[in-house]
Order: C-alpha cells, then sequence, then structure tokens
C-alpha cells in the first residue's frame, strides 16, 4: 500500500476524519481545546441559537461561529444564523466573514485592506483564500516587531 492510499484510507476513519475538520478549522482561524470543540460539533443535532435541525446542506447546515478577530469558538449554528453573526454585518461588503476582506463587486476581486502606524497596505487577488494567506502572513510579520 503506497502513502497516498493510506491517507486516503486513514481520512475515512473516525481519527481521521476528525483530524482533517480539525485542520480546517485551524485554517480559518478557530482557536481553543480541539477535542473539547469537535465533541460538541459531532454531538450538536439543532441549531444553538434557533433550534432548527440541522443536515448536511443548504441553510440547514452545520456550521462552526467563531470570533473572527479573537478566534474564539462561540456555537454550531446553521448556515442561515452563521451568516447573520453581527461581526459578518459590520462592513455591507465583508461577506468573507474576516475583518478587513472584501468583495469588490465592480472588479470581481476579494481585497484585504489594512492600516497601521499610518501605514496601508492593500492586496487584491481572485482567490478568498490565497487573501487569507495574505492577511496571516501581514499579521505574523507585524506581529514579530
Amino acid at each position: 500500500m503506497d502513502h497516498t492510499e493510506y491517507m486516503r484510507n486513514y481520512r475515512k476513519t473516525p481519527e481521521g476524519k476528525k483530524k482533517c475538520v480539525i485542520v480546517d478549522w485551524k485554517h480559518y482561524g478557530l482557536i481553543g481545546d480541539y477535542d473539547k470543540i469537535y465533541d460538541t460539533y459531532i454531538n450538536t443535532t439543532h441549531c444553538q441559537k434557533c433550534n432548527v435541525f440541522l443536515e448536511g446542506r443548504g441553510s440547514n447546515k452545520k456550521c462552526m461561529d467563531h470570533d473572527h478577530r479573537t478566534g474564539l469558538f462561540r456555537m454550531v449554528l446553521c448556515n442561515k444564523c452563521n451568516t447573520m453573526m453581527n461581526d459578518r454585518k459590520k462592513n455591507k461588503n465583508n461577506t468573507s466573514g474576516h475583518k478587513g476582506i472584501d468583495f469588490v463587486k465592480k472588479k470581481q476581486l476579494w481585497k484585504y485592506r489594512k492600516q497601521k502606524n499610518g501605514k496601508i497596505f492593500q492586496k487584491m487577488c481572485k482567490c478568498k483564500i490565497t487573501l487569507l494567506t495574505y492577511k496571516f502572513c501581514y499579521l505574523l510579520l507585524m506581529n514579530r516587531k
């Protein structure tokens, strides 16, 4: 069995699924006790805000709600409640859920803008994930100083 096949089989196991989910959460900025959060996520069957039954797709899709500034887990919500949270509403263009990242409809691009000490850092690209990577790297570099 080669490595690729082994990993494919591993991701199908409960331990492998858990590890993949936690890696995704880390990528999107969630912080905390991942084992405890994962148990809460797996055992939650209803939205903790509107109490609708959580299914696999659509507005009843299970979502992890976390504060985008601090990264702390708040609760498990349906997709509809998650997109209506206050930290997403602060900027009318902010459909990303991440502070400083907006979608520029006219140019069909994602934009990250940060102002610090009178200097403006701005980056635009088509892929939101790439932009999140730029944001993460920028924040790491700024915190090192």
